[in-house]
């Protein structure tokens, strides 16, 4: 796939002087220079802008610059797709500028009603040379907006799709090395629809559609990725009633787009953790996304900070509606870290607070059985000067650290009991990533 080249604006034209001599010496103070073609690409731009038109960059998704480059066409050049917004009917535009006998020149404009661009992406979709162009628009203040899908054809854009929507992806469901559309949209009763198109017969079709649990409104993330082996699918993950999200997985099953979970034997819906959404992930980095399903932990009597706890068994779920459980874990969201549990402790581990230097807090992990509880460690994050503190105390050994914090453990009387020692805890102790584009954890 050629590459795409997403830019600022017309910054990304600006090249470094690497390997260049400036002489006499007070040169190197001169101001860099900018490439020809950040002129004629700014000059091509002033010259196209109506009078009163202003940059209208997309608001929303990867791409919010007002000038962005693309491979349109499939001629190994960068095309400049620049985000315009005027007045009348059809205030936005998007306007496609190609290099004409080196230099640049408006080839293609693109007139639409709205008030702004929503998201925009360059995919391929229908097999040929090039990127396709395909963006939204906020038509008002409502929650449905507007998709066109454009492909170059010589120097024109063609139009291969107008739909409504509240939220869209690009995925290759069904494997054939194209991209595909998903649509989110409500339907006349305003519950959540999914629409799938692709490319066949010379042409974007749009294939059955899907029911959704929830209403559009109520979705809160979507990613992409594999349900299981050779099977891609698209997760959406939405509130459902209060403290509680469901996901919808959506895929191909015999070549019908289908909801995966519209099942009453397939439990896709978790409670939250500690206020945190436990949303579905590759959790043990195998290629394939898991579901999330909590289990309630013991409680330790007369300890409050025991209680309302929740161990979290991760699961791929099959095309058939069966599962395949992969790990259970216990998410400390709050603290940033998880360990991954024995399956054996599912029924038997709990957690309280414990303190451990000063006023800094850990956290105790022990085994409730019929007649006794058996201590197996404590785990705490402090800083570091408390940290070399605790350590010069018997017991406390160093897991790993973290910028400025330094993560301690102490093994408890029933860690050797059952031959649990330190090695094992800094297997299963892992930090909670986070996606630095939403903030969201995994």
């Amino acid at each position: 796939m050629k590459r795409i080249i997403l830019v600022g604006l017309l910054a990304a034209l600006v090249v470094s002087l690497c390997g260049c001599f400036l002489d006499p010496a007070e040169y190197l103070y001169e101001i860099p220079k900018q490439p020809e073609d950040y002129y004629e690409l700014q000059s091509a731009i002033e010259k196209a802008m109506p009078e009163g038109a202003s940059y209208s960059p997309p608001t929303a998704g990867d791409n919010q610059q007002a000038v962005q480059l693309a491979d349109l066409d499939g001629d190994g050049e960068d095309e400049a797709v620049v985000y315009l917004k005027t007045s009348g009917s059809s205030p936005l535009s998007v306007c496609v500028f190609g290099k004409r006998a080196d230099k640049y020149a408006l080839i293609a404009k693109i007139e639409c009603a709205g008030s702004s661009f929503d998201h925009v992406e360059y995919v391929q979709i229908d097999g040929a040379a090039g990127y396709e162009m395909i963006f939204g628009r906020q038509i008002s203040d409502q929650v449905t907006q507007t998709l066109s899908v454009y492909t170059m054809r010589g120097d024109t854009m063609q139009e291969l799709l107008t739909a409504n929507y509240s939220e869209f992806i690009t995925t290759d469901l069904d494997a054939d090395g194209n991209r595909d559309l998903v649509l989110l949209r409500a339907d006349a009763e305003q519950l959540g629809v999914a629409e799938y198109y692709r490319w066949k017969d010379d042409q974007l079709l749009r294939e059955r559609e899907a029911s959704m649990t929830t209403a559009v409104t109520a979705v809160k993330r979507i990613i992409t990725g594999k349900m299981c082996e050779d099977f891609p699918a698209v997760f959406v993950a939405s509130e459902f009633g209060e403290g509680t999200i469901v996901t919808d997985i959506f895929g191909l099953r015999n070549g019908d787009f289908v909801n995966l979970t519209r099942s009453e034997e397939n439990a896709t819906g978790v409670e939250t953790v500690r206020d945190y959404y436990v949303y579905s992930t590759d959790i043990d980095a195998d290629g394939l996304i898991e579901l999330p399903r909590l289990i309630a932990m013991r409680e330790l009597k007369d300890d409050e900070t025991s209680k309302n706890r929740s161990l979290i068994c991760w699961y791929n779920l099959l095309p058939d509606g069966t599962e395949r459980v992969k790990c259970l874990t216990y998410h400390n969201y709050s603290a940033g870290w998880y360990l991954e549990i024995p399956q054996q402790w599912e029924n038997t581990l709990a957690v309280s607070r414990v303190a451990v230097y000063g006023t800094e807090l850990g956290y105790r992990f022990l085994l409730v059985g019929k007649d006794e509880t058996a201590e197996l460690f404590s785990i705490a994050a402090v800083g570091g000067d408390d940290a070399k503190k605790l350590l010069e105390q018997s017991g406390w050994q160093k897991l790993t650290e973290k910028g400025d914090m330094v993560y301690l453990c102490s093994l408890g009387d029933g860690a050797a009991d059952i031959g649990f020692n330190f090695e094992a805890l800094q297997r299963m102790f892992r930090f909670i990533r986070v996606d630095w584009k939403t903030g969201e954890t995994d």
